[in-house]
């Protein structure tokens, strides 16, 4: 069924500038009418309601994740001979995903709570009689930069050049349609992410210390120890994921709250709804939109046969507004029961690892935001969005504040 006669939408393609701006509604004719569509320009089978995105995501011997990273980062990934974590399946997932389980462990990270906290306020007070910000560039971007900074052990005076990193690393999904100069930028910059990590790592073999890249390099499992690259991808992909999500996260949440104002004043007047603004804002605006699998043999999803070794991106956005699992799934409803059934962060073996954290993170940051300012009033109505099309938040957000 063609969505150009029938719906008068044009063929979904996350790729297409206006369907990124507002992709809704094609996720919702998805969802209707071709559950499981075959993308041309993609290659690929996209997968929309929540009941098969969950179980592709739960199948990970028939959905295999070891071409994410590739399609994710193309060919601007600073670790390209070594598996990542969230690229690999068992037994080579749980090796590493046990030893990065311990680093964001529920007594971890009640540890480093009081760290979030002096981070949070720190980075308000540097804000300090600045009525106009950049709430990406002054908040939500150096706030899990600095935190994920701690935890591998790494200088947070590098914010800035993490975040130029991880943008232009995740941008490699769209590398088609970059430019010469920008792929040469690119470039460039995942040769420094490399080589600043490698550095990192030789200095952790030769200086031991209490942070995560020191317990990975001395790590072992089965009396077999990380590779450099190993140890690489996992800072990598704990940088990326850590900032791209927190980021966007929160990002996505003042947008929703503009909006919603009616919510923010309920909020504002009741903390204890924070935890559960935080995790329907995240069902609602979902900051990663789809990822990708490959079917490791032939099978069947919604009556759609997928071919033996095709690309399957599930994604994550519209299962999030998925009328048969959310009530009335486009409307923000704090005080849903089912606010626990959305898969912003995954599911199963390959849940985030950083889900936790971030939800900390989230949390302390409203509330020393709601704490310190009266009002929040975004300064750009529509802003753009970030390069990579498989996330969703936006590049910049001015904002007006007004203190007590």
């Amino acid at each position: 069924m063609s969505m150009s006669t029938d719906s008068g939408l044009r063929p979904y393609d996350p790729l297409d500038p206006l369907i990124r701006r507002n992709p809704y509604p094609w996720y919702a004719h998805l969802r209707r009418h071709e559950p499981v569509k075959f993308l041309p320009g993609m290659n690929a089978y996209a997968v929309s309601r929540h009941e098969d995105v969950r179980q592709l995501m739960l199948d990970h011997a028939g959905f295999s994740s070891d071409p994410l990273i590739q399609l994710a980062f193309s060919e601007f990934n600073p670790a390209p001979g070594a598996r990542y974590m969230i690229a690999s399946d068992p037994p080579d997932h749980t090796r590493l995903r046990t030893l990065v389980n311990k680093a964001f462990s529920r007594r971890a990270l009640t540890e480093m709570d009081d760290a979030i906290r002096a981070t949070i306020t720190g980075l308000i007070d540097r804000l300090e009689g600045q009525t106009c910000f950049d709430f990406i560039e002054g908040f939500s971007s150096p706030l899990p930069v600095s935190v994920v900074g701690d935890i591998l052990g790494v200088e947070t005076s590098m914010h800035a050049d993490f975040r130029r990193w991880s943008n232009n690393v995740t941008a490699g999904g769209s590398a088609a349609v970059l430019s010469e100069s920008q792929r040469a930028e690119m470039h460039k910059d995942a040769a420094d992410f490399r080589q600043y990590f490698l550095e990192r790592i030789a200095d952790a073999r030769a200086h031991p210390e209490d942070n995560l890249i020191s317990a990975l390099v001395e790590a072992e499992e089965h009396g077999q120890r990380l590779s450099a690259d190993e140890v690489l991808a996992l800072c990598v992909l704990l940088l990326i994921g850590g900032n791209e999500t927190t980021t966007n996260m929160l990002a996505n949440a003042l947008l929703t709250l503009r909006d919603h104002p009616e919510v923010e004043r309920e909020i504002r007047g009741n903390r204890a709804l924070i935890p559960d603004f935080l995790e329907e804002s995240l069902r609602h605006t979902s900051p990663i939109q789809l990822l990708f699998r490959r079917a490791t043999a032939r099978t069947q999803l919604s009556g759609v046969e997928i071919p033996e070794d095709a690309i399957v991106m599930p994604i994550f956005a519209s299962a999030n507004r998925d009328e048969t699992v959310f009530a009335a799934a486009e409307t923000l409803n704090i005080h849903r029961p089912d606010l626990r059934k959305h898969v912003a962060f995954g599911w199963g073996i390959h849940m985030c690892v950083g889900r936790a954290l971030a939800a900390i993170e989230g949390e302390i940051a409203l509330n020393a935001l709601f704490d310190r300012y009266a009002s929040i009033t975004l300064a750009v109505e529509d802003p753009e969005l970030c390069d990579a099309f498989y996330l969703r938040g936006p590049k910049s957000l001015p904002v007006e504040v007004q203190r007590y």
